[in-house]
Order: structure tokens, then sequence, then C-alpha cells
């Protein structure tokens, strides 16, 4: 062996026979290898050494101090070959060469151990498993790897694992990432047989670019949070523009998911109710994010408890609370749960919240997206609360940053395509909606929103997108490109845009929205606006870090 006072040792002898055995064909000492390897298997570039204790310094710093003889000779001696075996290393990883050293006594103690970890090497280097794969082709049909429909939660805890790997939440996620992983290489290296072995390595690897997304995680996190019903990731981004880990998120739509990932390279778990979505929220995080709905209780009693809010997804946010007990949890949701129900939802919450999990909650308080920097008049209620533990018995919301900003401050910079503006038949259709509405004493119908102005709250549904129209007339191009009745309206009279709508809400440009405009008005309708949420926050962080 390389450096070694003999060669066809012992160890090396029963390494090479066993490895004969399995039927593995390879070269001895081949000198035409940089540091003539003791195994060679040239093909897939893959080199092992066999190093004796004594002459390749194992525990040197320790071991050194045994020689009480010629010090000088064994340490220049014996140093020389540590050395000499990092340069050997170093020269063949740059060549592209993967690298085994196993020491004599290892194999001795543990041949088949050493066998079975050479054997996944090759296997795992006959696949080349060194190229890297892009997070974007795993699941995705219309890329390079095509994999089968996926079942429950694989490919969730697949992204979670790769998300938390060099933490210890990727516990959580191991097995199915593994499971999953072996699916994703089946797929790739169909003529090769994929073990759990060979996933797990490729897992260690780091072969999957988790990170060549728009907004990765921090890499030095400042703290934990989880992110329940969490549509496209409004909480997520607020979070880690302030140094925060997600290392848990939920959602059950398949839209949203998919923008999720294409923005932060994880897809959420499912379907929150369920306890085998909920088995693999981690321990140990620090904030509790949730945007629920908006649902009445069943009460029975006079004050609503835990148990009357069973079969009610904020149950499900209750039950995690109990069981995690995080420092501090932040919700949000529509202005109407302060009078739903007549009061009694919200003193329902509160009362949860406060008297059975024991968590300090101040009032809650009616936040508008406007007092942050957005033109939008969105107001929601946020609702925050502190564990015990953390001391913390006052609470302060953000203040408005008292910024003035308009809608001519979110508009398209360049002509947006003609399929937003209006047909002169539908145009109308929304006038004599809103003619009958007026006769009959109410404001409803279409409103236009000028370059001045601040947007009505962007929602799905209803007459979302018609309340917030605006007038743009940069138009030179009439021709239709959709099926409408009637012309392209020459008023300049148009629908917001998915990126208007974006920018309303607080999204920076470099969201992707990679889904149909049908489904990108929906989910920003249905989200948080960044900067409310990013400021509310701050606030927390600042008590829980005390």
């Amino acid at each position: 062996m390389q450096a070694n006072k003999a060669t066809g040792t012992k160890p090396e002898i029963m390494l090479a026979k066993a490895l004969h055995v399995r039927g593995y064909r390879y070269r001895k000492n081949d000198k035409s290898v940089f540091g003539k390897p003791d195994l060679t298997f040239k093909k897939i570039k893959l080199a092992i050494f066999v190093d004796g204790e004594f002459w390749h310094g194992k525990d040197w710093e320790k071991r050194k101090y045994d020689h009480k003889t010629n010090k000088e000779f064994w340490y220049q001696k014996i140093e020389r070959n540590i050395q000499r075996d990092e340069e050997v290393n170093e020269k063949l990883t740059k060549e592209g060469w993967r690298v085994l050293r196993f020491w004599s006594k290892e194999i001795e103690k543990n041949l088949l151990e050493c066998v079975l970890q050479i054997e996944n090497e090759i296997n795992a280097l006959k696949m080349n498993l060194k190229e890297k794969i892009s997070i974007k082709e795993v699941g995705d049909i219309k890329l390079k790897i095509k994999l089968i429909e996926d079942e429950g939660d694989k490919e969730a805890a697949f992204t979670h694992y790769l998300h938390n790997r060099k933490n210890g939440i990727s516990r959580f996620y191991k097995k199915e990432a593994i499971e999953y992983t072996k699916e994703i290489l089946s797929y790739k290296y169909p003529e090769e047989e994929i073990s759990t072995g060979v996933a797990e390595e490729a897992l260690q690897y780091g072969i999957f670019e988790i990170f060549d997304v728009p907004f990765p995680p921090p890499e030095n996190p400042k703290f934990k949070f989880i992110d329940l019903f969490a549509g496209i990731g409004g909480f997520r981004i607020a979070l880690q523009n302030l140094g925060g880990k997600c290392v848990y998120s939920s959602e059950w739509d398949k839209e949203a998911k998919r923008t999720y990932k294409a923005n932060f390279g994880e897809i959420p778990f499912g379907d929150i109710t369920k306890e085998s979505t909920k088995s693999y929220i981690p321990d140990d995080f620090d904030i509790l994010c949730a945007g629920f709905p908006c649902q009445a209780f069943s009460i029975a009693g006079k004050r609503g408890g835990f148990e009357d809010t069973r079969g009610t997804l904020f149950f499900d946010v209750a039950e995690i609370i109990r069981r995690k007990q995080p420092k501090a949890i932040f919700l949000e949701n529509v202005k109407g749960l302060k009078n739903h129900d007549k009061g009694r939802t919200l003193e329902t919450i509160l009362n949860v919240l406060r008297n059975d999990l024991g968590y300090f909650v101040p009032e809650p308080k009616i936040i508008n997206a406007k007092d942050f920097g957005v033109p939008q008049n969105r107001e929601r209620i946020f609702i925050v609360g502190f564990h015990p533990k953390t001391g913390v018995s006052e609470f302060k919301y953000p203040e408005s940053v008292n910024r003035n900003v308009t809608f001519a401050d979110v508009k398209e910079e360049n002509v947006v395509p003609t399929k937003y503006y209006l047909s002169t038949q539908y145009l109308h259709t929304l006038r004599l909606h809103k003619e009958r509405h007026k006769n009959k004493g109410n404001g409803f119908g279409y409103e236009i929103i000028s370059d001045d102005q601040i947007a009505n709250a962007v929602v799905c549904g209803g007459m979302g997108r018609e309340r917030n129209l605006v007038y743009d007339d940069r138009i030179t191009d009439f021709t239709p490109t959709t099926k409408i009745k009637g012309e392209v309206n020459r008023q300049g009279i148009r629908r917001m845009t998915p990126r208007e709508w974006a920018r309303l809400q607080g999204f920076p440009d470099n969201f992707v929205i990679p889904v149909a405009d049908v489904y990108a008005y929906k989910q920003f309708g249905n989200s948080v606006a960044v900067p409310a949420i990013q400021a509310t926050a701050n606030e927390i962080i600042k008590l829980i870090s005390k």
C-alpha cells in the first residue's frame, strides 16, 4: 500500500478477497493512479487505501508520545506519511476520484461493514450521484425527472429533510425522505437496483440542489417557526426576513403548494386535521404561525372551551400548541372574526388560549395593510400569545410606518397584455349591475382605482377583481387574445395583474408566480400582507429573544 512498509498486508488481502467473492473486479496498486491506491475501480474512479495505524499515524496527536526513542526520526517519518495521505486525497478528489481509507484493524474487526460501505459507494458512483438534481425537477412532470404520483406526504418529508439535514430536526423526516429518494433515483437510473443504503448516501452527498430558489432559508437562523395554513408563504417571507428558520409547513391546496415549492424549495405537508400530518411537526420551535379560517363553534356552555372547538381548524391549532408549547403564537384572521357569531367565536378562541393553554394573550388588534407601506385597504385581526415561561406580560402592536403610497407605486412598469382589458360587453354588464344596486340604496359594484388612490382589499371570489379595476391607456393593440363578447374597451379599463396583487400584499418582485392567473388571484387574495406580518413578528421576536 502507498507509503507503507509492506504491500499485500493481511487486512488488504482480506478486503480484496471479500470483494472478489462478491463479484467485484479491481486493480491492485495501480501505478497509473496518483498515490498508487491499494484497490482501484478505474471506471467509476474509486480509490481505496488500507492504512496501517502505526505508519499512517492513527490518533497521532495522542499516540506520538508513545515513542520513547528516536523521537525525531519517527515524528518526521510518520508526519510526512500523514501529510502525503492528505496530498493524495486532495489531488485525487480534484481529479474526480472518490477516496475511501480504512484502518487495518477496522477491516480485521468489521470486514463485512467495510465491504458494505464499499458496495454502497460503488452503486452510488455507478449512478453518478455527484450529479446535482435540482429540487425543481423533483415531482414536476414538465421537467427532467418524472416521478410516480406521490402518495401521502413523502415529497413533503423529503423536502423538509433537505431543508433541515444540518440540524437535528431532520430526524422527523428521515424515513420518508429515504423512501422518496429511492423513487427519484429509480426513475433516474432505471437499470440500477437502488438500496436503502444508496438512497441514504445520496441524501448525505447533498446531490439535491434545494436552495436554487428565490427565498432560501437564512444560513445562521436566530429562531425557528412553523407555518400552518401556509398558503403561498406570506408568513414565511416575513419571518425569514427577520432571520427565522421555517422547520415545518402545512397547506392543503394543491396549486398553493406548487407556488410555495417554486419559491422556497419545500412542499408543505397536507391536511393538518390528520394525525399523520401532525406527527411530522418537530419539537422545540419558537413561534407557531397560522392564518386559520374563520369557523363557528358549537358552544355548549356560557364560555366555550377547548373541547367546544373540536371539529374546527382552530381546534387543530390549539392541539398543536398544547402538544408543542411554543414560546409564542401568531394568528391572523379576517376582520369579521371580531363580531362572528355575535362575538362568541373570538371569545372562545381567547378563552382557550388564555385559560386552557395558559398563554398570555393581549387584546387582539385590527391591523390595516395600508399602515405598513402597501397601497391596499386591508384590515385583518392579529392575535399574539406568549408561553408563561417567557415571562411576557405586556405586548405593544407595531405603529404605522406613516409612508404615503398609492397604486402608482405598484403599477406594472410596462404595457400589460390585452387579456387584462375588459370587453365592452362585460363593462356594460358591470355598469348595469352597479346601477341596480345603487337604486336599491347600497354601494355594491365595480370600482376603478386611480393611480393616486389605494386599492380595496384584494380578495378571491365575488367582485374581488372588479372592485380593483384601473385605468391604463398605454394599450395600443386592441386585438382580443381571449374569447370575449364585444370588443376590447377603448377607455383603458383593465383588471389588475397578479403581479400587481402580489405587490399590494407586499410580496417582492422576485416572488415566482408559476400558476395560471385564476389560481394566482386566489392565492394572493387569500394571503397575508407581508409587511404587516413582519412588523408584528418583529415585536414578538424582541420579547422572546430577551
